[in-house]
């Protein structure tokens, strides 16, 4: 596991320096749209290929899925997110990443997010903890009184159930974050940043990697078996913020 780890992060960080130099000349970025807010640039396309080729390199019979290039779930196989986030890179702002994880019958197993402006990657796999710019990393709030749920959005999760849920959440005195961007979510609850983070009808790319820094940092994880596009629930965060979100959880849509 540690040596796929830190094969992973140089694979992720190598990708992000493409990413980076594509995100610096973006405005000459030829893109197409694939539905209403879902975009997907050259930049995706190109940094997904380059992760493919290295892990294809290093390991030569294991499956990779990719959001751009697709591919078939297996046993074991590596999931791709080259750049989550696409909306927001292309508005020069600053939350997106680029996500590779692990997945070893249907659980990931390891995880890596890195974020390229901000020039943090964060690593974990399971039963060794998170790693934050090759450094053991330990989740901690200084100032817990402050309290902050990140929520996801996506085309296929309807206003009314995500106004509900929020609506929830801030009756119990959460304010309540969106970073249209579930990799910075996910990320973030990790570090500490928020209290938690949930989305409905979200593809595996955009969680696996989130799912094993959150369950690695100690918050509770939950979500659907592996399916890969679109019908996917993931719920994480503390026990006081996920003892008031997941009695509402199972009735939303899956």
């Amino acid at each position: 596991m540690e040596s796929r780890l830190q094969a992973a992060t140089s694979i992720v960080e190598e990708a992000g320096a493409r990413a980076l130099g594509f995100f610096m000349e973006r405005a000459a970025l030829a893109t197409s749209s694939k539905g209403p807010m879902d975009f997907v640039s050259e930049a995706d396309m190109a940094v997904e290929q380059q992760i493919r080729e290295r892990i294809t390199g290093i390991w030569p019979a294991e499956a990779v899925v990719g959001e751009e290039l697709g591919g078939e779930m297996a046993s074991r196989f590596w999931v791709v997110d080259p750049i989550d986030g696409t909306a927001n890179f292309l508005r020069g702002s600053p939350l997106w990443g680029i996500a590779l994880a692990f997945v070893a019958d249907g659980v990931p197993e390891i995880g890596v997010i890195h974020y390229p402006v901000l020039r943090m990657t964060l690593g974990a796999a399971t039963g060794h903890g998170v790693i934050l710019n090759g450094q053991p990393f330990t989740r901690g709030v200084p100032f817990p009184d402050v309290r902050v749920a990140a929520l996801g959005t996506n085309p296929h999760w309807t206003t009314a159930e995500t106004a509900t849920l929020e609506a929830e959440m801030k009756r119990h005195q959460w304010a309540v974050t969106g970073y249209r961007c579930a990799t910075i979510g996910l990320g973030f609850a990790a570090l500490g940043y928020v209290d938690g983070y949930f989305e409905c009808h979200t593809s595996f790319w955009d969680l696996a990697a989130g799912a094993v820094l959150c369950r690695e940092a100690g918050l509770r994880v939950a979500f659907d078996g592996a399916r890969v596009r679109h019908g996917m629930r993931i719920a994480v965060g503390t026990s006081a913020l996920t003892d008031v979100v997941l009695p509402f959880w199972s009735a939303l849509a899956a």
